[in-house]
């Protein structure tokens, strides 16, 4: 009888550990769907990418008809904007994907993988991968501008009734996830920190009839205000970057590098030359205008001392890549190192206005195409 009891026990035990293993099975199951639900739009973007059809490639690119081109990059691809459509094609000149956006003044802004297409003066903006686009969404009020984060993460400046500006940013899903009203000063800049939970903002007040010029910083999970704010003149500031070792701010009569984590200014300079260009990038450099309407390229050090210049006769475009600064003029594509020293020079069989460097290649846009030239 006893061992009749003890083979039960023995049973009753095991179909019990049975169960509590289906359980946790189960459970286990459960929680891999629900993370999948989460980020579907996360893993299903890249197999869509992998089983487009892009066609036959092939420089140069015809392009459609338009009255007005914008070319960037997007990650290894790049991407065209028209008063009309939204054209994305692979680095060999396939086109992946063309949506007509419906926007009377169209911006775009890129970062590796997402395109940002906002309606200025308008209320819709656009998020887009290389593919298609991801999602469409409206604010209340008009826009003024907007910026796109190293992710997915939108930030929207727009208009307001009851305060200057108001700033709102919006994750990847087209998900309000921040908002600041700003009761007194005007937004003239925003930029996202390198891993997006921050965002710095320039804006523009004025005392005793004096324009006054501050930058914040504001983490997005706390709503309860700016972290810093920091003086930075009676100037307007053109340019936010976010590098390494600060906050790369450029105005009419100079450079600053704040802090981060505090705001505090740990180098500036001054300059007398008129901004023409600010090619960003991990290289510091700004072209100038001097009083005689000479191109001064200037690059600056990690003090942000004018570290070397070179005088250029005429420019369109000035990129920085790969460490790299690259000139276009009229008839060249000129490369320079970090001290300024050309390191190549390129022919060019037309006229282009812009370029966008990708990889080892430059893409150049001509007012009707778009060639690629190997670096």
């Amino acid at each position: 009888m006893d061992k009749r009891n003890d083979i039960n026990k023995f049973r009753k035990k095991r179909a019990m550990r049975k169960f509590w293993l289906n359980m946790g099975i189960l459970t286990l199951i459960v929680l891999v769907i629900i993370l999948v639900v989460i980020n579907w739009s996360r893993i299903i973007a890249p197999l869509k990418d992998a089983a487009l059809d892009v066609g036959k490639g092939g420089f140069p690119v015809d392009l459609p008809g338009s009255t007005d081109y914008v070319l960037d990059d997007l990650g290894d691809n790049f991407c065209l904007l028209t008063d009309t459509y939204f054209y994305t094609y692979n680095s060999d000149g396939a086109m992946i994907a063309n949506v007509q956006h419906g926007m009377q003044n169209p911006v775009l802004c890129t970062n590796s993988r997402r395109a940002l297409i906002y309606d200025r003066r308008g209320r819709e903006f656009q998020l887009y991968s290389r593919s298609g686009e991801v999602y469409s969404a409206s604010v209340d009020e008009t826009i003024d501008f907007a910026e796109i984060s190293n992710d997915d993460r939108c930030a929207v400046v727009t208009k307001s009734t009851k305060y200057s500006n108001s700033l709102f940013v919006f994750n990847g899903e087209g998900k309000q996830i921040f908002r600041w009203n700003s009761p007194m000063q005007l937004i003239d800049r925003v930029i996202f920190s390198n891993d997006d939970n921050s965002i710095y903002v320039a804006v523009c007040g004025s005392e005793g009839g004096e324009l006054q010029y501050y930058i914040m910083r504001f983490d997005l999970s706390n709503k309860e205000g700016s972290i810093w704010e920091t003086y930075v003149g009676e100037h307007m500031v053109f340019s936010l970057e976010c590098a390494d070792d600060g906050i790369f701010a450029v105005n009419s009569t100079g450079v600053a590098l704040l802090d981060k984590d505090t705001g505090e200014i740990t180098a500036q300079n001054t300059f007398l030359k008129t901004v023409a260009q600010i090619p960003g990038g991990s290289i510091r450099a700004l072209l100038m205008e001097d009083s005689s309407g000479n191109n001064v390229l200037t690059v600056y050090g990690d003090g942000l001392e004018a570290a070397a210049a070179v005088s250029l006769d005429s420019v369109t475009k000035v990129r920085a890549a790969n460490d790299r600064l690259y000139v276009l003029t009229d008839k060249e594509l000129i490369c320079y190192d970090k001290e300024l020293a050309v390191t190549a020079t390129y022919s060019l069989d037309d006229v282009y206005s812009d370029l966008t460097i990708i990889g080892d290649s430059a893409y150049l846009l001509c007012f009707n195409t778009v060639q690629r030239l190997a670096l």
